[in-house]
Parts: C-alpha cells; structure tokens; sequence
C-alpha cells in the first residue's frame, strides 16, 4: 500500500491526517507501507510523535514501513530529531538545538521520561522561572507523560517528542500512545458504554475528574499546565480517538474529529515570546517537591 501524507500542521487538520492514515492501514496484516511525502509541503517536526504511534501500531500488525520522496528541508529536520533513524536515514546533528529528540519510551522505562524533560528543554526558549516554578513546571509535565502511561495501556509504548520554533517563537512538546483511549476509560469509569470521544474529553479534562482508583487518584494532571497557558498565551491540544480538544487564550473548545485518530496524542505549546517570569505564589524549595 502506498500512502501520500499531506502536510502536517499542529492544528485539528494535522491531526486529522494522521488519523486517515492510521484508518487507510487499519486492514494491513503481514504487509507494506509505503509512506510517500511528496505531498508534503510542510511538516512540524513535533508531530513525529503522534505520527511515530500510528506506525508503530500498523508496525505490530507484522506489517513493514517504509518512508520515501521527503523534501530536502523535511527530510533535514527529521534526521535531526532522530525520527527517521527508525527507517534507515543517516541521524542528523542538532547544531542549532531546536529538537526534542523523537524517542519511543516502554511502559516499563517511564521514569526515563522525567530526566530526557529536564536535559532537553535546556535553551529551548522556555520563558524565566524561579527555581522552584522550574522545578513543578517539569514535574508536572512529567504527570501528563505518566497519566498516559498509566492509562493507555499501550503495547507499544508512549512517543515523545518537540520541536522549538524561534521564528515562530513557540516551543511544541508532543506526548502520543496508541491504547485506547481516553473514551474507553471514561465510558468503563462512568458505566455509559455510548459515550462520544468530545464528551469523554470534556469530562476528563475538568478539575477533580479522574478514571484512576486507589490511595493516589490522579487526573491528566493539567490544571497547573492550564494556569500557565493561560497566563503565557500558549495552547494546550488533547486529541483522542474522534475528539478534538484545545485550550487557546484562556477559550476551551471540544470538537469531533473527521476520522479516528487509535490512542490520545497531547500536545503543550509555550509561547517563548513571553518576557514574564514565572514564581509560585509563596516560592519553595524543589527539594520539597514531590
């Protein structure tokens, strides 16, 4: 099978291809993927997480992946992100470091992700933090990486990746699983099995809501990372099997995807632009955070 990606932006659009891919494939068993970017005319390099699932899951099917015709400048930014290591081209270095090196992290390594957050967001334009705001900003970050972990049930992994925009002045960091879903565990947590993928969204995401049992109950973990897009002028994206979800300049909105997009893809941006700098209300010690 030979499929031609589109460009791939960070908006529902972008999105929405990776998710026809991943339906075009959906009947492959024990055979060829050829995915041809001659049709691409852009590609933001942080979308090769969501994009690395989708293929990693048709991968699992014992089919075989091929990537051919990149664009000289998409091919470029590919290689220095690692992402096209994974399908025979030459790694590129990084000498402007602007990537988030694309990495497929196991279930079982998640506590990698906390320390790979901490060595590469280092001179990726992240706006001014006191020491102790830093150290919750990661940590944070790290309980959205470990909420997917925990509930995707993914067999092949969660993929991570970014990409800084200096242009742009924005800095993407891009979480993706090809589980289940958020759907899934909210219908099995709310015993409403024809819940829509916009509503369990839009549940999930509210303070206090949480499909997770036991002594340490946790949501996705996005309150603190709202508070701080919202003050920053940033933008969150949570997209999960047939919803859309974005929180921009302080507006939440929920939408139905055009096609089924396997797993939960969450995506931060942070606008670099921003000359505040970031302190907690009565500033700690990182040592007492936990």
């Amino acid at each position: 099978m030979i499929y031609y990606l589109p460009s791939i932006q960070n908006d529902k659009s972008g999105y929405e291809a990776l998710a026809a891919l991943a339906q075009e494939a959906k009947p492959l068993i024990g055979d060829e993927l050829e995915l041809d970017f001659s049709r691409c005319g852009f590609f933001a390099a942080n979308m090769a997480a969501p994009l690395g699932a989708v293929l990693n899951a048709i991968e699992s099917d014992f089919n075989t992946v091929g990537i051919v015709n990149v664009p000289d400048f998409i091919e470029i930014i590919l290689r220095k992100n690692d992402f096209l290591k994974n399908y025979g081209y030459e790694p590129l270095e990084d000498s402007n470091q602007t990537t988030i090196p694309y990495r497929r992290i196991q279930l079982a390594d998640s506590t990698r992700f906390e320390g790979f957050i901490k060595k590469h967001l280092r001179g990726k334009g992240i706006p001014s933090m006191t020491e102790g705001f830093g150290a919750v900003f990661k940590r944070k970050l790290y309980e959205v990486f470990e909420n997917a972990v925990i509930h995707s049930r993914s067999e092949i992994g969660v993929c991570v990746c970014g990409q800084f925009f200096p242009n742009k002045q924005k800095l993407d960091i891009t979480i993706a699983d090809a589980g289940i879903g958020i759907r899934q565990n909210v219908r099995r947590h709310l015993n409403h099995p024809r819940l829509s993928s916009v509503a369990a969204i839009t549940w999930a995401v509210e303070e206090g809501h949480s499909t997770k049992t036991g002594p340490h109950p946790g949501g996705l973990g996005l309150k603190f990372l709202k508070d701080f897009t919202l003050k920053n002028r940033g933008c969150i994206q949570i997209v999960s099997r047939m919803g859309f979800y974005e929180f921009a300049n302080g507006v939440e909105s929920c939408t139905k995807m055009a096609a089924d997009l396997p797993g939960t893809v969450i995506n931060i941006e942070i606008n670099t632009g921003d000359s505040a700098t970031y302190e907690l209300a009565e500033e700690i010690s990182p040592d007492d955070i936990f």
